[in-house]
């Protein structure tokens, strides 16, 4: 199978994950909190079916960075420093706990599939060089967000 096919195999593997995709871009937390496991456990298909997709390592990473900039995207948009500390202080406190989750959840998520793929021996890992950075802002944004809960905190017992 020439190269051509095989990208066609894949851009094909990829409109199986629509939905997951769709449910991200349209930005509810909970929503996207539960089409993770979905989502990863659909891209670890296409890691083991296509071999276009794991002869290709950066076309996965872009994968998962993309999701990653879109989910830290979609909190940052429902948590808006401007208006979050003008809200009811338990809805405050609610919303930063809903993105705190779904930020933990992606990396969790993605640690449990990558550890999955590890324990098959017939398929190549999942040992990406950017994988510090594609997770570097998630972690950074929860650390922020425990800071903006203590804070909510704070302003509630005011």
């Amino acid at each position: 199978m020439h190269m051509h096919a095989q990208a066609k195999d894949f851009v094909k593997f990829l409109t199986t994950l629509e939905r997951q995709f769709k449910n991200i871009a349209r930005g509810d937390l909970k929503g996207i909190e539960e089409t993770l496991p979905s989502l990863l456990n659909g891209l670890k298909l296409i890691w083991t079916i296509s071999r276009h997709i794991n002869q290709n390592e950066d076309k996965m990473e872009e994968i998962l960075e993309a999701i990653s900039n879109e989910i830290c995207m979609k909190v940052r948009e429902k948590i808006d420093l401007r208006k979050i500390f003008k809200m009811n202080p338990d809805r405050a406190i609610e919303i930063i706990r809903q993105g705190k989750l779904l930020l933990a959840q992606w990396i969790k998520n993605f640690t449990e599939t990558k550890a999955a793929i590890e324990f098959e021996v017939t398929i190549k890992r999942w040992d990406f060089s950017k994988i510090k950075e594609i997770f570097a802002k998630p972690k950074y944004m929860g650390e922020v967000l425990t800071n903006m809960e203590e804070a909510c905190i704070v302003h509630k017992e005011f």
